[in-house]
């Protein structure tokens, strides 16, 4: 039986569900665009828009030109069996695995968890209520805490009197409240506080290193309102639970549906602290698909303990690591195998974004063999560049200054004081119960009439009072940082990714000439219109405002 290698698994899932070329769009709406007598219509754009625009706000565009461009680049690459690349299928692969893992998730699990209302207020009274108030008291040893008991006497006693007997010396203890749930504490303090009135004290209990008595301050019960603000809570828990079990369930069927055997006496017999080189090829696990051998394992192994090494776990038990281990393979290699068995890709609402990342994806492996130049930027180019554009690597103006507005008695009281030779900051602060901040502002970040007085200030000088938008304002200069130009070895790099940027522009737009060229294009401008007025993206309408925009 083969064994479950990486590369084996690969080939299993690509014969299983790489076609040729990836799977045409459905075709249920008009013709908008023919390439070459290939027809993409409406819903195909729709598909491809919904998948390729930036955000969900982005207007359409004017014209089909970007989605034709696409068509062409995707058309090419297919022409030219880039799907063939390992590469490229690899990046397909994964993506494949990830999303259908998270369908087979939604359709064994989260579809299946149902969580009723009554069951929600259950657990909400038998874990989140009564709320305790409740002040820990610390103890030295249980006879300071007995001392305690047989100075406060029966019954209930207030918090006041407990922080008074705190302060003193004899016995000593320290004490510390809080609001707490039934579910959220220790199962004994639990008990201990069912039992406890208000103001009720217990017995010493041993805790960590400490002895404690707890004091019961406060019992609130549940209402309406507290259910309400802890209901998601609630349901988070529920879900969690009922998550666990369905998980649980669905890889108990999957280690019968692939057959799957534990070697348990193989595995308890490896020795994970010898050296590689002594373990076989002798399987540790089998299914019906394929195996993992001692080697197989311990590279996953040795893998685990790299990172538990270099996130600072413990070694722990080396029994119960091997058996995490080998659950671990199990649960991943049958979640992936069935998740890839059940076609996510071929169904929707999966299918069309599976066929949009194929064509995508091929693109993407054009646009890395055909535009992208891996000759070296020449030296004298990026000169070139940096001394035409001085200005873009010019850092601007910084202004050190403090702003304030008020009312224009205050403005003018305030500039009259500073002029006789107050200081500004403190005599802002008296008019207006506040310091300004001082603030360091590009001057080009400023509003244009706070620019122009600026730009007749000294350092240290105040404005006159002037208004701008409706404030009255003044403005104190405290310093400037003058205009600096970045010296070519900061923006080197900046540049390089300009040029090639550019060169790559250049190469796909002389590329997209070549093929609309050589092609036969014809554009359903009624349905475009249509689409337009109707809106694109999900298939739910768009307003004609964001569409004409």
């Amino acid at each position: 039986m083969r064994p479950i290698t990486p590369a084996w698994i690969l080939f299993l899932v690509l014969a299983a569900i790489l076609p040729a070329s990836c799977p045409a769009g459905t075709a249920d709406d008009e013709v908008l665009v023919t390439i070459d007598h290939t027809a993409y219509t409406t819903a195909d754009f729709r598909v491809w828009w919904e998948n390729w625009r930036s955000d969900e706000n982005m207007a359409m565009p004017q014209t089909p030109k970007p989605f034709v461009d696409w068509l062409l680049l995707f058309r090419e690459a297919e022409r030219m069996k880039l799907y063939q690349d390992p590469a490229y299928r690899k990046k397909v692969l994964t993506f494949l695995k990830a999303r259908t893992l998270m369908l087979l998730k939604e359709e064994e699990i989260d579809s299946r968890i149902v969580i009723p209302e009554q069951e929600l207020k259950a657990r909400y009274r038998e874990e989140y209520t009564p709320r305790y108030r409740v002040n820990i008291l610390f103890f030295p040893s249980r006879a300071a805490a007995e001392r305690l008991l047989a100075r406060i006497g029966p019954g209930p006693v207030d918090v006041q009197h407990l922080q008074a007997l705190a302060d003193g010396e004899d016995p000593p203890f320290s004490i510390q409240g809080g609001w707490y749930r039934p579910g959220s504490i220790d199962p004994q303090w639990r008990r201990i506080l069912a039992g406890l009135p208000e103001g009720g004290l217990s017995r010493p209990a041993a805790w960590r290193k400490n002895v404690v008595v707890l004091h019961c301050q406060e019992i609130r019960p549940g209402d309406a309102m507290d259910f309400a603000n802890m209901r998601e809570q609630v349901r988070r828990v529920l879900w969690k639970e009922q998550e666990q079990k369905l998980t649980i369930a669905l890889l108990q069927k999957l280690r019968q549906k692939y057959h799957v055997q534990v070697d348990g006496k193989r595995l308890q017999e490896l020795d994970i602290s010898r050296a590689d080189g002594d373990f076989s090829d002798q399987p540790v696990i089998t299914t019906d698909r394929g195996l993992v051998t001692e080697k197989e394992f311990m590279a996953q192994v040795r893998r685990l303990q790299r990172f538990r090494r270099r996130n600072g776990f413990r070694e722990g038990d080396s029994e119960v690591f091997k058996q995490q281990v080998a659950n671990g393979i199990i649960d991943q290699t049958l979640t992936s195998w069935e998740a890839l068995s059940r076609r996510y890709e071929k169904r929707p609402p999966f299918a069309d974004t599976y066929t949009y990342y194929c064509r995508h994806r091929l693109i993407r492996s054009l646009e890395e063999r055909v535009f992208r130049d891996p000759a070296p930027v020449p030296a004298e180019e990026v000169r070139r560049y940096y001394q035409e554009h001085r200005q873009e690597f010019t850092r601007p103006e910084i202004i050190r200054m403090a702003i304030v507005d008020g009312s224009a008695e205050q403005m003018n009281g305030l500039w009259t004081e500073v002029a006789m030779g107050g200081d500004f900051l403190e005599l802002a602060r008296r008019y207006l119960g506040h310091a300004p901040p001082v603030r360091d502002v590009p001057v080009d970040h400023l509003q244009p009439q706070v620019r122009e007085v600026a730009a007749r200030l000294a350092r240290g000088e105040l404005s006159p009072v002037f208004e701008v938008e409706g404030h009255v304002s003044l403005l104190l200069l405290v310093d400037r940082k003058p205009a600096r130009l970045r010296p070519l070895a900061e923006v080197e790099q900046q540049i390089v990714r300009r040029l090639r940027q550019q060169r790559e522009a250049g190469a796909r737009k002389d590329f997209l000439a070549r093929l609309r060229g050589r092609s036969s294009i014809e554009i359903n401008r009624v349905a475009w219109r249509r689409l337009r007025e109707s809106g694109a993206g999900d298939g739910t309408t768009v307003s004609r405002e964001q569409t004409s925009r």
